[in-house]
């Protein structure tokens, strides 16, 4: 326990250092109610006091128990926040490709989405929610604070310009059950830990249902697949899966680690399919 609050404390000094190095000294973070949100807004609560504002910013189909758990947790760390639902711009972007019957909000979710589309509507909530988190920053002097783990990242589990877009991450490099800890170690509520993860974009989404295996799964797979690539002087964000040959002696080592075959599989395709999700857009050089 000492280790990890060392590690906190931390974190939350290198957070303050990089938004004052910055020329900031406010910062606002999407706060869903989920784990992640909540560990980012602890630290940054502990890190900003007043300076922190957070964001709720529920879609048309978000648990009514998700926004409750946010707004309970703002209210008793004193952390200042807003409300906005970002429904009306759903509707908009549902009825304009004829996803939802048109100006009916009631029907809303009356017409199932199939995973393409629950992937469209989910990308365009996730870059409303930053559209308002940027618009919120630059109205304020403020700086967007991430809430992404390092299992979302390596799988590219995440929206480009959605909530993959902000300007410092404090858990960039914690694994999923990583931060499970932290909020152990920062006295989250139980109830809050104790939930399935979630975007909370669909009724009854979770992420493990998405990504097919459980985090207890997907970390130790990961974090092995760190090693190897380590091992090998290898760097996630320069391979792809046009990288056959390297991908095939990373499988191999995996498999000889005793992850099962279609686990690997599965996770490698994820992970090598989204790598360019992690690096910063490819600027040609001319001729």
């Amino acid at each position: 326990m000492h280790q990890i609050l060392t590690q906190i404390e931390y974190i939350q000094d290198q957070l303050h250092q990089e938004v004052f190095k910055r020329g900031f000294k406010k910062v606002v973070v999407g706060l869903s109610g989920g784990i992640d949100s909540v560990v980012v807004a602890k630290l940054c609560a502990n890190a900003f006091g007043a300076d922190l504002h957070a964001l709720l910013l529920p879609a048309s189909s978000s648990s009514r128990a998700h926004l409750e758990d946010a707004i309970g947790f703002a209210t008793a760390q004193n952390i200042t926040y807003t409300i906005t639902s970002i429904a009306p711009f759903e509707r908009l972007f549902r009825e304009r490709e004829s996803l939802s019957p048109a100006s009916d909000s009631d029907l809303l979710d009356s017409m199932p989405l199939n995973s393409v589309q629950k992937t469209r509507v989910g990308n365009f909530c996730a870059r409303m929610r930053m559209a308002h988190l940027y618009d919120f920053a630059a109205t304020h002097h403020a700086l967007v604070i991430g809430t992404s783990n390092k299992s979302e990242i390596m799988l590219g589990y995440g929206t480009l310009h959605g909530d993959l877009a902000y300007a410092i991450n404090p858990i960039g490099n914690f694994y999923k059950t990583e931060v499970f800890a932290l909020a152990k170690a920062l006295k989250i509520p139980q109830t809050i830990i104790d939930k399935k993860p979630s975007a909370d974009l669909f009724k009854n989404q979770s992420d493990e249902s998405d990504l097919g295996y459980t985090y207890a799964q997907i970390d130790p797979f990961l974090q092995a697949l760190q090693s190897t690539l380590d091992a090998q002087n290898l760097h996630l964000t320069d391979l792809s899966l046009a990288d056959t040959a390297i991908i095939g002696t990373i499988r191999d080592s995996l498999l000889t680690q005793g992850f099962s075959p279609a686990l690997t599989d599965s996770l490698l395709h994820r992970i090598f399919m989204n790598t360019f999700k992690a690096k910063m857009p490819t600027i040609l050089t001319p001729k």
